[in-house]
């Protein structure tokens, strides 16, 4: 539990780890869906099952389909109080002295068998990567670029099925038709490297942070 006398640290790593389970929920709830209808138009006896409980499974769909817009807009969400990319990023931008060589080998040295550490820390750190200002410079611009495509594109879908009871078919039509499925499947991947680069840049000392990599990083689903 993060807390005002919490360590930069362990507030870094708190919210880095919030952030992931925000991004995995959405994936989840997205590939459910997805797995769902395709299951169903390729398997007639199973959507034979679903056409006798109708109800039953376009609630489901429709719950996972909300779902996977208004995590988004919890990821996104501006208020200060909250656990989003934001909050984390200004956290990283407050202590950048977390991801120094002198920080990792801190880290590295609260394990108990120094002797046999210490030789390998010290070749290890040779090669570790450390990010500069543009480093850090480009990801908030990497932020700010997916925040716009939030804003412009997900975020009013989201708004309708946060803020509103009954929403016209017609209505809702016009914002889904500027949403295709691999698009919104690439944007929760793109947020998932944000992840991935911070957690290998901090625990392994691996760079940079960008060019997020989609292809090496599409998290396993469980």
């Amino acid at each position: 539990m993060i807390t005002p006398q919490s360590s930069a640290e362990d507030k870094f790593l708190a919210e880095l780890n919030m952030f992931r389970n925000e991004v995995l929920s959405g994936l989840k709830f997205l590939y459910t869906e997805l797995a769902i209808h395709k299951i169903a138009g390729k398997d007639k006896e199973v959507l034979s099952a679903m056409n006798s409980s109708p109800t039953f499974w376009n609630t489901i769909l429709n719950a996972l389909q909300h779902s996977t817009f208004i995590t988004l807009g919890r990821i996104f969400d501006i208020d200060s109080d909250k656990h989003t990319i934001h909050t984390l990023f200004k956290i990283i931008e407050d202590n950048k002295s977390l991801f120094t060589k002198e920080s990792f080998s801190e880290r590295r040295l609260k394990n108990s068998d120094r002797s046999k550490l210490d030789q390998w820390l010290q070749e290890y750190t040779k090669n570790l990567y450390v990010p500069t200002s543009d480093d850090f410079r480009k990801l908030k611009k990497y932020i700010q670029s997916q925040k716009k495509t939030y804003q412009e594109v997900y975020a009013p879908i989201r708004h309708h099925f946060g803020h509103r009871i009954y929403i016209k078919n017609e209505e809702i039509q016009v914002l889904f038709n500027k949403v295709k499925i691999k698009d919104i499947e690439k944007f929760y991947v793109r947020l998932y490297g944000v992840h991935e680069a911070l957690w290998q840049l901090y625990h392994n000392g691996r760079g940079p942070l960008l060019p997020i990599r989609e292809k090496s990083i599409r998290p396993k689903i469980s």
